[in-house]
């Protein structure tokens, strides 16, 4: 129990803040850092996962086309392209954060419920 006769959960004692202003309800949310605060790892592996897509794709191309999803193919060169741009814009940022490091990285109070 705590000073306020509540059991402190799974968490413990002060390892996590109450917010109160979410709809007059109280969500308690853990003080921690994710894992990849950066993102480079997570665009990288995204958009190179849709290149192999792409090239498994490609040589059942006559058949999506025949079956009416030709579309596919198109859809996973897109998914690529645009992995490519986050990728882009990810090393931006993190050049950026490394640069001015007593910056704290962009996050919402509420974790990922905010």
């Amino acid at each position: 129990m705590d000073g306020r006769g509540r059991d402190p959960g799974p968490l413990g004692d002060g390892a996590a803040t109450e917010s109160p202003e979410v709809a007059q309800r109280t969500y308690v949310a853990a003080r921690i850092q994710p894992l990849d605060v950066n993102g480079v790892r997570t665009m990288t592996f995204g958009a190179l996962a849709w290149l192999v897509a792409f090239a498994l794709l490609v040589p059942f191309y006559s058949t999506l086309q025949e079956i009416g999803r030709g579309w596919w193919l198109w859809t996973c060169c897109a998914g690529f392209g645009l992995g490519l741009i986050g990728v882009g814009y990810c090393r931006r940022r993190r050049s950026q954060l490394a640069k001015h490091p007593e910056r704290e990285p962009e996050t919402s109070p509420l974790g990922a419920a905010g």
